[in-house]
């Protein structure tokens, strides 16, 4: 009989063991399937950016202004909102929103200098009943010909940033802009 009852409550305790560790792997296998879901869509926003940075530029920012991308057929196609996704019996959802980027010494800071040819990009993602993640990155239009400009005969001007073309450049010591208008020479001490 002490047999019995011991042998009943070791029944017990392993199937609680067994129930809870099959909670969890569950558990497992939804963070897994949301952040890939999350990195995908990061990578997609990337790829999208890449081909035309204005796709990113034209977007409005803020965590209240949702976006997914509609990939199917390309080209891709913003939407505003919330995605979701049905892999076997759990809805997943996802989606990104963009944060101006501003700079102070050349570096990103809470406040300075406004940087158009860099943004946030945020993706929340989850799964319905389950928890809420964020990640991040910073994209930055390096790719492309950010600014073409040609013409430096308008000297020396401040080092902010610059959001358009004209005939000026950051303050700097040994450039020559006059010997050839709308060249720049550096001069080198000594030669």
């Amino acid at each position: 009989m002490i047999a019995i009852a011991i042998g009943a409550i070791f029944l017990v305790g392993t199937s609680v063991i067994i129930v809870s560790s099959l909670g969890e792997s569950g558990q497992a296998a939804n963070v897994q399937t949301a952040s890939t879901n999350a990195q995908s869509l990061l990578n997609n926003v990337r790829v999208w950016s890449e081909g035309n940075w204005n796709n990113i530029l034209s977007l409005a920012t803020g965590s209240a202004n949702q976006y997914y991308l509609f990939t199917s057929p390309p080209p891709y196609v913003t939407k505003s909102g919330v995605e979701s996704i049905v892999n076997a019996s759990t809805t997943y959802f996802r989606y990104f929103y963009v944060s101006d980027v501003y700079r102070s010494g050349g570096n990103i800071a809470s406040t300075g200098a406004y940087d158009p040819s860099t943004k946030q990009i945020s993706v929340v993602y989850g799964w319905t009943n389950g928890t809420t993640s964020t990640m991040s990155t910073y994209l930055t239009r390096n790719q492309d010909a950010a600014i073409d400009q040609t013409d430096w005969s308008g000297g020396a001007s401040s080092s902010a940033v610059a959001t358009s073309t004209g005939n000026q450049f950051g303050s700097s010591s040994n450039i020559d802009y006059t010997t050839t208008t709308g060249s720049l020479y550096v001069s080198i001490p000594g030669y």
